[in-house]
């Protein structure tokens, strides 16, 4: 092969090298900006659209506040009889069917822009009492219809049993009084279970459906119900029919190109799906996140309930996903906006595509023109130049040289040649020479740096374990040597009960002294991983509560412990000696760090294949230069007072936990409390039922 087609195969293969390089490096430069820019865009668009939706919400619950603040004070004001009387007959009649409704020449579309409505099933009482509230309703809801009529047009009253009564205002349904029927099944009706609950509700919480319609309301809507509480005692409901067709259709009408929306409840129930929207209607807004069958949707679900965020972020690796979450104010829904990953990769290598051809093209271009320079300049010289050597060779006499150089160019570049094999050689003698004194000194260096630090940590170390000896071996040892001294002076001419008393400060102080003697212990036990773990079927509700018990026990009840577990803990595989030691440490800290009668809540849920231990004291805090310190041996921190300690506690809790596989979070603020939160797992099999909040 001649030297200039080398030249130019060497030139081809290098440049498809670059342009293979450039193609890969854009490819992962498109893809990156497309994904920070997308989840931006996600995140922009999430939370205007939620703070829209969020809006409408707060005025919904504001106007309801005024509807049911309006009530109230009417009906401290007496309606004389007559009054009522000639008022219910002119508006109201009982039909053939046995119900009470408007009466039909009031039940008009024009009618509904002016006045509510009423319905009443057969067995509710018409008593004076309940016709003069429902009465008041309706001119409340009459007075209030001029201003509302195009911004809120539903609100209502349901009042409760015996029989139902509803009156108010749906200027979009003006015939659904006439539409109801005489009696009405509430058998597993979910807005009559939240407008009538069966016990008095807490008078400011508003209560929300799911999706929902049926044969009187056809258009999906959600329900909101805010209790009217008068002296204690449950009087009714106030209703708004929230239309759901709008929001339904902007949450799943994507404005930014490959993302997609969709909105689900704290529950997990959804509100809207794009392509699920028949199945939650058709399941009466029963649907949940985690159960149809969907895992994105169930894994995005699982994601949005362990975030106490309002507003979040990321990517999902189970559903291949980037997302953005908004927490929606008032009915707390999750708006939620996703973007998979193969449509960012599917544009990067659109645009890695543009620059792949682009760059054949051109390394097509640049191979032509170079093919041409260097028949001219290289091939035509070394054909002369080989046609005078054959000739001088050949003894054909005198041969001219061509004044090209050709001569000079091959001894040039056979000393260049020579040249740079000879510093090639020098430099990579000295790149390994100086690889190696950089690994030496660098090696040498960070063994400096890691006995400085171990030298500082033992230090450190040293002076705790110092102190910690110095305060809390020598209180117990003092009152020790004291009472031995007084009973071996005077221990015939002391009364029975001072005896008693000297032995009894003898037995405490050495079981303190026991107790901290073997906190250091197991921490070297741990430490050294000499301490077993043996994990067995294990009751964890029994164990807790009989840690409370034996707590309760052993500090005099000083602070009352409140137990709760979510939903079922059987099934759980642990040791329980090493999950002792990580629960008493805990709750033991609460207890001492909290001002004796206020109570310690501890809590045990399961969440999938873990148990989540929540310990909460509202005690003296932990201030926060003192939290960087927490899991360091022999710390306390500056404002535990005369409590004793070794320091020791929250070390050897969290060696436990590491040991179980798990994780030990303290959240802490000054004068508040603290809360500690042990995750574990601890279960093997999936759990039994849903799990509920006693």
């Amino acid at each position: 092969m001649s030297v200039a087609r080398k030249l130019l195969l060497h030139v081809a293969l290098g440049a498809a090298f670059v342009v293979a390089v450039v193609t890969a490096v854009t490819y992962w430069l498109v893809f990156d900006a497309l994904k920070k820019s997308g989840l931006r865009n996600l995140e922009i668009y999430v939370t205007e659209r939620a703070q829209r939706e969020e809006a409408r919400f707060q005025q919904v619950q504001s106007n309801m506040l005024l509807v049911r603040g309006q009530y109230l004070k009417r009906l401290e004001k007496p309606m004389p009889a007559e009054y009522l009387e000639e008022r219910w007959n002119h508006w109201y009649e009982k039909f053939p069917d046995g119900a009470w409704r408007t009466r039909k020449e009031f039940v008009t579309p024009q009618q509904a822009r002016v006045a509510s409505s009423l319905w009443a099933d057969r067995e509710w009482p018409a008593t004076p009492e309940l016709r003069r509230q429902a009465l008041i309703a309706q001119e409340l809801c009459d007075e209030m219809l001029p201003g509302w009529v195009d911004t809120f047009p539903s609100y209502y009253f349901q009042f409760p049993a015996p029989g139902l009564l509803n009156v108010g205002v749906d200027t979009f349904l003006w015939d659904w009084s006439l539409k109801m029927p005489a009696s009405f099944d509430t058998t597993g009706v979910e807005w009559i279970a939240l407008a009538l609950p069966k016990s008095n509700p807490p008078p400011d919480v508003f209560s929300w459906t799911g999706v929902q319609k049926d044969d009187v309301i056809p258009e999906p809507l959600v329900d909101v119900y805010l209790p009217v509480v008068k002296d204690g005692v449950f009087l009714c409901s106030v209703g708004h029919n929230m239309p759901m067709g709008r929001l339904l259709d902007g949450a799943t009408r994507s404005e930014i190109p490959g993302a997609s929306h969709f909105i689900f409840r704290t529950d997990g129930r959804l509100i809207a799906h794009p392509t699920k929207r028949a199945e939650i209607l058709a399941s009466n807004g029963m649907m949940k996140a985690q159960d149809c069958g969907d895992p994105a949707l169930a894994s995005l679900y699982k994601i949005a309930v362990a975030r106490s965020d309002r507003r979040f972020s990321g990517f999902d690796p189970a559903s291949d996903t980037y997302y953005s979450f908004a927490k929606m104010a008032g009915p707390e829904w999750f708006y939620v906006t996703t973007m998979s990953r193969d449509y960012l990769q599917a544009q990067a290598s659109a645009s890695a595509r543009w620059v792949l051809w682009s760059g054949l093209a051109s390394l097509a271009l640049v191979l032509g023109f170079l093919a041409v320079m260097v028949r001219v300049q290289i091939a035509r010289p070394l054909a002369s130049l080989t046609s005078a050597t054959k000739a001088m060779s050949a003894g054909a006499g005198p041969v001219p040289v061509p004044l090209q150089g050709g001569d000079e160019l091959g001894e040039l570049a056979a000393s260049f040649r020579e040249m740079v094999d000879r510093v090639a050689a020098r430099e990579g003698e000295l790149r390994q020479l100086n690889l190696g004194l950089e690994q030496r000194v660098t090696a040498r260096t960070e063994d400096l740096r890691q006995a400085l630090e171990r030298e500082k940590e033992l230090g450190v170390l040293k002076s705790n374990f110092v102190s910690m000896v110095s305060h809390e071996f020598r209180t117990p040892l003092g009152v020790i040597m004291s009472a031995a001294e007084v009973l071996a002076r005077y221990f015939d001419r002391l009364p029975p009960a001072k005896r008693e008393r000297h032995l009894e400060m003898i037995f405490r102080s050495t079981k303190n002294l026991a107790g901290l003697i073997e906190e250091v212990l197991l921490l070297g036990r741990v430490e050294e991983g000499r301490l077993r773990f043996a994990p067995v079927p294990l009751d964890l509700d029994k164990l807790c509560r009989t840690l409370c018990d034996e707590l309760l026990s052993a500090t005099n009840a000083a602070c009352p412990i409140r137990f709760a577990a979510a939903g079922s803990l059987e099934g759980a595989v642990s040791d329980e000696a090493v999950l002792r030691h990580v629960l008493c440490n805990l709750l033991t800290n609460a207890v001492k760090y909290s001002e004796p009668g206020t109570p310690v809540d501890f809590r045990a849920e399961r969440r999938g294949g873990d148990v989540v231990f929540t310990i909460r004291d509202r005690g003296i805090g932990i201030a926060p230069e003192d939290q960087a310190q927490l899991f360091s041996s022999f710390m306390r921190g500056r404002n535990v007072g005369p409590r004793p300690g070794t320091g020791l506690g929250l070390v050897v809790a969290q060696r436990c936990v590491q040991l179980h596989g798990g994780t030990l979070v303290l959240e802490s603020a000054l004068g508040e409390g603290t809360v500690a939160t042990v995750t574990l797992p601890v279960f093997t099999d999936p759990p039994t039922s849903t799990p509920t909040t006693p």
